[in-house]
């Protein structure tokens, strides 16, 4: 299945009529911004990352972060995607300079008088996007449950091979940088590393930086 965008079968012109329906606050924000945070606690906006990238991080209670996720363009965030546990607290932060789209839950729920096609249509999107969303959930826990650092890797890149555009050599571009990968996997980076350079020596993978083949 393809990755559904929110605003997926919606033309331009629906999305003109949608604006006084759903009342949207654009944002911008600088690399390295925090663009909201928030805990489990209530519904209320979702977020649509218009332009640029950022990233999802959980904090627990002893002040530990957790990568769970990357977002880039058409991506979408806040708290109705959020996991259900207390004293934890989401971080979504802006890896480049972003734009971002607010909506109130509320307003996407209930329908205009109107029942205007394009709002049913952006409902079955946002249905679809938060199953979605539960299946890259379910590979992330699937990933951390591996045994090793290997097998951690190993998943992650055979996952990402499938999805990911390979080139005429076999060789696909992870999305996130090395570090975020090490936080993604809840690893040591040094130790990854070490781990990258002997699945090499063993035949298992090519690849510098954030290219891989798998062999």
């Amino acid at each position: 299945m393809d990755k559904r965008q929110i605003l997926y079968n919606i033309s331009p012109e629906s999305l003109d009529k949608m604006i006084p329906c759903f009342k949207p606050v654009y944002k911008k924000y600088m690399a390295g911004e925090t663009i909201i945070s928030y805990t489990y606690d209530h519904v209320g906006q979702v977020a649509v990352l218009r332009k640029g990238a950022a990233k999802l991080e959980i904090l627990n209670s002893d002040g530990e972060t957790f990568l769970l996720e990357h977002y880039s363009g058409g991506d979408i965030f806040g708290e109705f995607f959020s996991l259900p546990i207390d004293n934890y607290e989401y971080l979504v932060t802006a890896l480049e300079n972003s734009e971002v789209i607010y909506i109130d839950y509320e307003h996407i729920i209930k329908p205009c008088e109107n029942l205007c096609e394009h709002h049913s249509q952006l409902i079955s999107n946002l249905f679809i996007m938060s199953a979605q969303k539960s299946q890259e959930l379910s590979l992330h826990i699937s990933i951390l449950g591996q045994s090793s650092t290997r097998s951690k890797l190993l998943a992650y890149l055979k996952y990402i091979s499938g999805i990911s555009s390979v080139d005429s050599d076999g060789y696909f571009t992870i999305p996130m940088k090395l570090t975020d990968l090490a936080k993604y996997l809840h690893v040591d980076r040094s130790a990854m590393m070490r781990e990258i350079r002997q699945m090499k020596a063993d035949g298992l993978i090519e690849g510098k930086n954030r290219k891989f083949k798998l062999k």
